[in-house]
């Protein structure tokens, strides 16, 4: 009989048992070998024995830097925060209330004045905003504040704040006709918001003139320095080494609008001979004749762009102060006025001049360009000169 042919069968299963033998002996030895190198690196490294340093003592100070400490510990008592809240319209026409300005202030005496610089505080004087003026102390402490007058010219205001309950630390006030350049200084502010904020440097110039868009006029007579100036050190003390004020912080010059080591400040000199003239006047000591604007010279109104011909016809109001002559008469921000009393203006010193050349009483007449929608319109106004609160 033929036997039945071979079907071909599967691998026997005795090389398949041999193999999986061999896997599972190498994932063995592998894992070993592995163990071995982490507990041997782990055995060899010094994390088992690791001291903690030991902390030096600071030691002693430099003189200088101790000097420095000092002053700020003392001059930063004598700082405030300046601020402008308000109502800022939207496109809706509703107003949302933030932030207008902001700024530093110095204390002046144990009376409650403030100095700092005007434009800190134009947006609480511009009419119809309903802006509130607040002044906050190093303790935090917020109280509101009222401006008592000002000189446009050297970019100052003097504020008034009731000093009841409040611990006052007036400035030491020093002189500013002996300064040299490359000596110290310390500015103190509140840039970007940080407030008591101390920065360092030396005089770099004296006698500076610096054109502001802001003022239409250049401010002279400034002292530079290099120690950083921001937006927030504005009327802020600039300090001797000593702690003496020397000067109050007012204008950069930067192509990025922040410091560029080319900070100025008024001489103190000019600072007390400026709130001495306030003062003397809130107190009806000194009655000078006064308009109560504030205007754009020609320097300035070509800095912000304008043609010649346009700024060829006369001065442009920025500012009109509440209650004062100007505002009595109906003049608005805008305005550009061509004349006084017949004469043609074609700088702030002109319509200084002129004003100053009456008592208080007088009537003036302006000629004005009011520029609207609907037109040019050109008009003569009446104005009764009188003392306002914040003057050329």
């Amino acid at each position: 009989m033929t036997e039945p042919e071979e079907h071909s069968r599967l691998p026997s299963a005795e090389p398949v048992s041999t193999n999986l033998l061999l896997v599972g002996a190498l994932v063995v030895l592998s894992t070993l070998l592995v163990y071995q190198t982490v507990t041997s690196g782990t055995a060899d490294s010094p994390r088992g024995n690791y001291e903690p340093r030991t902390v030096t003592p600071r030691g002693e100070l430099g003189s200088d830097e101790g000097a420095t400490i000092e002053v700020f510990r003392r001059a930063s008592q004598s700082v405030v925060f300046v601020k402008t809240k308000g109502f800022q319209p939207n496109y809706l026409g509703r107003g949302t209330k933030r932030e207008l300005s902001s700024g530093a202030g110095i204390v002046w005496d144990e009376s409650g004045y403030i100095v700092t610089n005007f434009h800190v505080v134009r947006d609480s004087l511009q009419s119809g905003r309903s802006a509130k003026l607040e002044v906050q102390f190093p303790d935090d402490v917020v109280v509101e504040a009222e401006v008592i007058g000002g000189v446009f010219e050297h970019d100052l205001a003097v504020l008034k704040i009731v000093p009841a309950a409040l611990k006052l630390n007036p400035i030491l006030v020093g002189t500013s006709d002996d300064l040299e350049v490359g000596q110290k200084v310390l500015a103190i502010g509140n840039p970007f918001g940080f407030s008591r904020t101390l920065s360092t440097g030396v005089i770099g110039g004296l006698n500076r003139t610096v054109g502001s868009a802001e003022r239409g006029q250049p401010l002279s007579g400034l002292i530079q320095t290099d120690a950083a100036i921001n937006p927030g050190n504005s009327g802020g003390p600039l300090l001797d080494s000593f702690g003496r004020l020397i000067g109050v912080n007012t204008a950069i010059v930067s192509p990025t609008g922040t410091s560029a080591g080319l900070g100025f400040a008024v001489p103190v000199d000019t600072v007390v001979a400026s709130v001495n003239r306030v003062l003397d006047e809130a107190s009806g000591k000194q009655s000078a004749d006064k308009l109560g604007a504030a205007v754009f010279g020609r320097e300035g109104l070509l800095e912000l762009g304008y043609s010649p011909e346009w700024v060829n016809r006369g001065l442009v109001v920025s500012t009109v102060i509440p209650n004062s002559a100007a505002a009595d008469a109906g003049l608005k921000s805008g305005d550009q006025i061509t004349a006084i009393d017949g004469l043609s203006l074609t700088s702030v010193d002109q319509l200084r001049d002129a004003v100053q050349s009456h008592e208080p009483g007088d009537v003036v007449e302006l000629k004005i360009l009011r520029y609207s929608p609907r037109g040019t319109v050109s008009a003569t106004l009446s104005v009764t000169l009188r003392a306002p609160k914040v003057f050329f």
